[in-house]
Parts: C-alpha cells; sequence; structure tokens
C-alpha cells in the first residue's frame, strides 16, 4: 500500500533509473522528467543534499491509473469507479505512528527535495505535498504547492476551498491552524487529495475502496490522521499574523501563477521514512494535468449522463491545460442532446470555457481528428452555444476576474444525417 511498493510492482519496461548519479535541485529534475514525460516512463532519481530516491511521472499515464490503481480497463469503468469510490467513504485502519516514521530531531527543510523547476519560479517547490487539517472532527486532504520559506518555515498556495474554509474558521477565532503535511504516499492516496468530495467526507476515508489494507496513524504532536506509508510527515502550524509571499509557479496553462501572500506555516515536527520513495511532479506535465483533471472528467462524465443516452468518453484536452477545454465523445436521441450536453457539461466544470460534442467514430485523444470534425461536421451558428459572462478558471489569463463567455461546439451529426458521407478513410 506504500508508493514504493507500487513501484516496484511496475514491468520494468515502465521504469528509467537514474539514481546512480545525483543531479542539482534546480531545474536539473525538470528537464529529467519532461525528456520522459512524452514516453510515459516513470523516472527515479536523486537530488544533491538529500538521503531519498525521489519519484516523477507516476501517473503520467491513463492506463497506468485505470489498470495499476483503479483496476479497470476502460473511460466508463473508470468514471464509474471513481463516482462510486466518492460515494462511500470507509474508516481506514489505525495504526501505530511510531511504527512507520522516525522523528527528525531538529527540523531542517533544506535536507528534503524541495525543487526550483523553473527560472522564474519564486523558489525551491514541494509540488505533490498532501495537506491535511481538521475542524471540530471534519478533516480534509487536499494537494498544494509548497515552497521553502526557511529551514523550519514553509508557505503553500491555499486555494478557495475546504482547506481555505477551515483555515479561515481558525483565524476567526484567533488560532493558529495545526497542518500535516504529507509526500510520498501511494497513488489512491494522492488521487483522492486531488478529487474534490463534498465537505465532510474524509479524503483517506475513500482510499480503503482502492485499497483494502490501507491504513492511518496519528501524527504526535497535533494528533493529525495521515497514511501509516509515506516518505515524509511535517507537523505544523498556519499562522493567523505572518504572511509571505507564494509563486510564482508554473500552473496547468504552462503559464506563470500569480503571486500571492499566504500563510506562513512553522514546522514544529519532521518525521521520515527513507526506505520510500518522495514523489516529485512536474508542474504542467502529464502527472500533474491528469491527476488535476481526472475528477473533474468523472464529474462530467456523471452530469452529462443524466441528459443524454450514453457518454463514452470525456476528456480536458491536455493541449489546454487539462482544465479549460471539455470534449464529450456521445450517443444522443434528438439533435437537441448535444446541446444539452454542453451545457450539463460547464455544470459539472464551471472553470472550462468551452465544450465540443462529438460522435463515437471521432477520436477525442487526437487533435487532428478534433479539427477534421471541426472542419467536417460544423454547420455554422446551429452549432454554437454560447454562455455569456459566467464563472470560469482565474488561471486563464484572459478572464483574471473569473468570469468569462462560455463557447460550446456541436460537432455531432445530425440524427437523419448519411453517416457514409461523413465517415473518415484510413490510409492503409
Amino acid at each position: 500500500m506504500s508508493l514504493r511498493s507500487f513501484i516496484k510492482g511496475l514491468d520494468e519496461s515502465e521504469l528509467e533509473d537514474h539514481t546512480s548519479k545525483e543531479i542539482d535541485f534546480e531545474l536539473e529534475p525538470t528537464k529529467l522528467l519532461a525528456r520522459l514525460d512524452p514516453s510515459e516512463k516513470v523516472v527515479l532519481f536523486k537530488v544533491r543534499s538529500s538521503k531519498y530516491i525521489c519519484v516523477g511521472n507516476v501517473l503520467n499515464s491513463r492506463a497506468r491509473l485505470y489498470r495499476k490503481v483503479l483496476n479497470v480497463e476502460n473511460d466508463e469503468a473508470a468514471y464509474k469507479k471513481l463516482v462510486e469510490v466518492l460515494s462511500k467513504p470507509v474508516k481506514p485502519l489505525e495504526k501505530d505512528f511510531h511504527n512507520y516514521y522516525s522523528t527528525v530531531k531538529e527540523v531542517d527543510l533544506t535536507s528534503i527535495p524541495f525543487i526550483k523547476f523553473y527560472p522564474g519560479d519564486g523558489g525551491r517547490y514541494l509540488s505533490s505535498a498532501i495537506y491535511i487539517a481538521c475542524l471540530d472532527n471534519i478533516c480534509n486532504a487536499s494537494i498544494h504547492r509548497t515552497m521553502l520559506v526557511t529551514k523550519n518555515s514553509v508557505v503553500a498556495r491555499i486555494v478557495p476551498r475546504h482547506l481555505r474554509y477551515i483555515y479561515d474558521q481558525y483565524r476567526r477565532s484567533g488560532k493558529e491552524m495545526p497542518v500535516a503535511i504529507v509526500v510520498g504516499a501511494h497513488p489512491a492516496v494522492e488521487l483522492m487529495a486531488a478529487s474534490s468530495p463534498p465537505f465532510g467526507v474524509f479524503e483517506l476515508d475513500l482510499v480503503p475502496n482502492i485499497l483494502s489494507d490501507f491504513s492511518i496513524v496519528y501524527t504526535p504532536k497535533y494528533g493529525i490522521p495521515v497514511p501509516a506509508s509515506a516518505a515524509l510527515v511535517l507537523e505544523g502550524r498556519a499562522s493567523i499574523t505572518q504572511f509571505v509571499e507564494e509563486g510564482p509557479f508554473v500552473d496547468l496553462l504552462n503559464l506563470y501563477d500569480a503571486r500571492r501572500k499566504e500563510p506562513l506555516i512553522t514546522i514544529d515536527g519532521m518525521y521520515v521514512n527513507l526506505e520510500e520513495y518522495f514523489h516529485v511532479i512536474l508542474p504542467a506535465g502529464k502527472e500533474h494535468k491528469l491527476l488535476q483533471s481526472f475528477h473533474r472528467e468523472a464529474m462530467i462524465w456523471q452530469t452529462v449522463s443524466n441528459v443524454v443516452p450514453r457518454v463514452y468518453r470525456v476528456r480536458l484536452l491536455e493541449s489546454a491545460g487539462s482544465w479549460l477545454i471539455i470534449v464529450l465523445s456521445i450517443a444522443k436521441n434528438t439533435d437537441g442532446d448535444a446541446k444539452n450536453a454542453i451545457l450539463a457539461a460547464f455544470s459539472g466544470h464551471p472553470s472550462a470555457k468551452m465544450a465540443i460534442a462529438v460522435d463515437n467514430d471521432v477520436d477525442v485523444d487526437s487533435l487532428d481528428k478534433l479539427v477534421w470534425a471541426l472542419a467536417t461536421r460544423f454547420r455554422g451558428k446551429e452549432s454554437i452555444v454560447i454562455v455569456e459572462k459566467s464563472r470560469c478558471s482565474t488561471l486563464d489569463p484572459s478572464s483574471p476576474d473569473g468570469i468569462c463567455d462560455k463557447l460550446g461546439l456541436d460537432l455531432t451529426l445530425p440524427v437523419s444525417a448519411n453517416k457514409k458521407l461523413f465517415e473518415y478513410v484510413k490510409i492503409e
């Protein structure tokens, strides 16, 4: 149930080992991970001044996510599995913290592989850190980029979702927020932390639906539940009076996200398991995009399935950051179904600015085929849906206030069309 055991269970053809030579923490991991990202190889490497073995590109393959984590074979089964997992919290087994982690007597975060990924980054970062915080017996686990500030402090980008809500409640009561930061957990834990179940559903309570032997332990100082098997656990406090600049950092769209003031997090406890692998996610790489988008694809699949007979596939296009453009492969009964599907897709993913509906004969993983469908199946205003002044993503530099006009394109064939006229002829 650990990241290391997951990696050891992969075929040798999926791995590339670079641990024989240490590399610098600045930019070199990016060059290595980016070079191997298109091949979907998992990469093992070591960073100078750290005892950890780092691993990247773990979930940069949809096939690996489906078969090795969710134990399914296709898109529809994967969406159904995730929707089912999110609906059934199960309490994990509880174990003793000290059976899994060793306490570092003096906190020194410089010994951890914080990485500067791009020249314009605001500092050295953890890119896979899972933050766990609790409020009135309600706990939340979510992934937040984490920038090194001093040897015993960090700052994270805390977006306005559940962790921010918990932090704001502590701030209103005049108390610092206790938080645990976890790196190097099993991919199933990372996947659940990247999802967004309703507030009150603890993401770690969803993991047993994927890993039956999943266990948690409680941190020594603040009693926060964390995975029993991970490479690193930090215990800290998010300040309500001290704020420091976080960023810039490269986001899903291969753009530098804005610099912001965020709470300073002072680290009180540092616990390690050097036998485990340290997870490094390449910002704007396939793993980053798939982890961020897969839960959204499943939610889109669920909402669109309510208005059309069948949804074959959903894609948040990687070339649009796996965030801003939705493609739907659907079946329909009437010519109005595609437009209903587009509106339902925007409901399932409010950050999207474009949704494209196609028939099942169009390969949604091929940009060439999508452009071909646009060229041969676009029918002017009959194909267009426009939703004005809607909520969208602040990552999009063309809508910094989070408001945009959304565009839908119905590229499905009319029900009465002669399908033979629209068949793509392959070159044999």
